[in-house]
């Protein structure tokens, strides 16, 4: 992987059996997903030589240039692609072959080129479910769920969480109109589901103390120093069986993982999520089924350095 990203009238041209595989977006240059994928590539490439001719890299596309992109890319050599702001979304309209679950998520983070055209997914659902059960040993057809936040991270959590069969979900937003928005899609979809809300002007504390939560951190509260807990309680008063997920995974330890291990709380991280769906995205190209042990061991070198 090269120290800067590439733009798109720099991206090499992979002829076969060279495969180009990539994440786009804008800006890019923070991005680990390559350390993750050439990780698992080169483990498989031990069994498997022709995986020595994958290379993933970062590409800077901007937000109108995405259709140009594809095409480009597609022209290119190259078979997979990760997606990131501020694409995720747009690809929706962008790409004509989209999975279920990533239509009721709203946003594409996973391409694959077959037959000359591109077909979207998203494994962020998947990554979530696979690290609630690793690191929390989560069972969600048996937990009262609270995610916290109601954008396109929050949505994705709660699709996954219903379609697993979530004994509960309630969605907390600080606003209103975003929320209400949420739950009227979420409802609309999982009739037979208990799909709840609150904000903080209609908020009753006392409905949450006390009780056992797996609670969803979808927000970006805690990405600074100086950002206060999303959680709108002290963790003290949640059930002493909760447990906490954050999707942030930089920095380690958030404002609300230091508040839950206070309290006595099991909590984690929100970087095995990102390894369960870069997995699942290399699953997807490569067709074959990939240890994440390899993608956990470079993440954690990173942001050891």
């Amino acid at each position: 992987m090269r120290s800067n990203p590439y733009l798109l009238n720099e991206v090499p041209q992979f002829i076969s059996p060279k495969v180009g595989l990539a994440v786009l977006g804008h800006p890019i240059s923070h991005s680990i997903s390559p350390l993750l994928h050439n990780a698992a590539l080169q483990k498989l490439s031990i069994e498997n030589l022709s995986f020595n001719n994958w290379f993933y890299e970062r590409v800077d596309v901007k937000a109108e240039f995405l259709s140009t992109a594809l095409s480009k890319l597609s022209e290119s050599g190259y078979l997979g692609l990760n997606l990131t702001i501020p694409h995720k979304v747009e690809a929706l309209n962008t790409v004509k072959n989209l999975d279920a679950e990533a239509t009721l998520m709203g946003a594409v983070n996973t391409l694959h080129l077959k037959n000359g055209e591109w077909y979207g997914y998203n494994t962020d659902g998947y990554g979530l479910h696979r690290a609630l059960l690793q690191d929390l040993g989560c069972d969600l057809r048996t937990s009262k769920i609270l995610i916290l936040g109601a954008g396109g991270a929050a949505r994705a959590a709660a699709v996954k969480c219903l379609k697993e069969g979530a004994l509960k979900v309630h969605i907390h937003n600080r606003s209103e109109d975003r929320l209400d928005e949420l739950l009227n899609l979420l409802r609309e979809e999982f009739t037979n589901s208990t799909v709840t809300g609150s904000s903080s002007v209609c908020l009753q504390e006392s409905e949450f103390e006390d009780q056992d939560w797996l609670v969803i951190n979808a927000t970006s509260l805690g990405l600074k120093d100086t950002d206060s807990s999303p959680l709108f309680m002290p963790c003290s008063r949640l059930g002493k069986k909760s447990v906490v997920y954050d999707m942030i995974y930089n920095p380690f330890q958030t404002k609300l993982l230091m508040e839950a291990e206070q309290a006595g709380l099991v909590g984690s991280n929100g970087l095995s999520m990102l390894v369960f769906q870069a997995a699942k995205a290399l699953e997807i190209w490569t067709e074959h089924e990939i240890s994440a042990d390899a993608m956990t061991q470079a993440a954690k070198e990173h942001f050891a350095r």
